[in-house]
């Protein structure tokens, strides 16, 4: 059973409005919801993690076939580890396979068909994306890492032995209104 897990709760700081909600990629639709619709034939459940401020503004976007989850403590504003603690929290899992999508990249169904084949994150061109990942953990790892308060999202994709895959496809992470010319 594999689960997607949408990352949609940055702070978007640097491109000066939420990430998540502007629009980007082929169709004029927040990039929350497209990225979860390109998941949607691959897994079993779609989740989408957000942060207090844009919530409600998301669950809006959706119906039954997506659950919209916000940061809960203490892994509050902690980047896409915040978003795994709200997953598992919410799941009651032990573990879980998940594909780990942030909603700042430009992308395709392709490269969610090529994540879903195997554990990795997607690299081009020795270029990581480490939050366009397939991996499989369990909450235990997750809570030595908060315990220790290690939230690096690559210290855990090592240690989940989630290895780079090199992806000939198209992939775009924007940071900054700019990156979109």
């Amino acid at each position: 059973m594999i689960d997607s897990l949408i990352l949609a709760g940055g702070k978007s700081t640097r491109f000066k409005s939420d990430k998540a909600l502007a629009h980007f990629n082929d169709v004029v639709i927040p990039n929350v919801k497209y990225t979860a619709s390109l998941t949607d034939s691959y897994v079993d459940k779609c989740f989408v993690s957000t942060n207090v401020n844009n919530y409600h503004t998301i669950q809006n976007l959706f119906s039954n076939n997506v659950e919209v989850i916000k940061d809960i403590e203490p892994m509050v504003d902690c980047g896409p580890m915040s978003a795994l603690w709200s997953y598992f929290q919410q799941t009651n899992k032990q573990e879980a396979e998940l594909l780990v999508i942030a909603t700042d990249y430009i992308i395709d169904s392709d490269a969610i068909s090529f994540l879903k084949q195997d554990i990795g994150y997607i690299e081009i061109k020795r270029l990581p994306y480490y939050t366009c990942c397939h991996l499989k953990i369990n909450i235990e790892l997750l809570k030595q890492h908060i315990d220790q308060k290690n939230y690096r999202w690559r210290s855990l994709l090592k240690e989940t032995n989630c290895q780079p895959r090199n992806f000939s496809g198209h992939l775009k992470n924007i940071n900054y209104p700019e990156d979109l010319q």
